[in-house]
């Protein structure tokens, strides 16, 4: 992949972040990410570490859902606010 296209990965990652967190699931889970100090805006950082970024988004998202069943989390009310966010109308 180009750098291009992982920083754009990198923020869709960022976007599941954020959303998990305003739905107040995210307690402790990105605690490795944020210690990267590696966001999608900074793009003079290298290609390396964007991968590395996306990587560790990935298994703190990959976490949520191994100790979370789905059902439980569509079910959260927070989670249900913030999807209500993204429907159509």
């Amino acid at each position: 992949m180009h750098k291009e296209e992982l920083v754009m990965l990198h923020l869709t990652l960022f976007h599941v972040k954020r959303f998990f967190e305003e739905a107040g699931i995210a307690n402790g889970y990105f605690k490795e990410y944020e210690k990267l100090g590696v966001q999608p805006v900074h793009i003079h950082k290298s290609k390396s570490d964007h991968q590395k970024a996306i990587f560790t988004l990935c298994k703190a998202i990959t976490e949520i859902f191994k100790e979370r069943r789905l059902e439980s989390i569509l079910d959260d009310p927070k989670v249900r606010e913030a999807l209500s966010k993204f429907e159509l109308h």
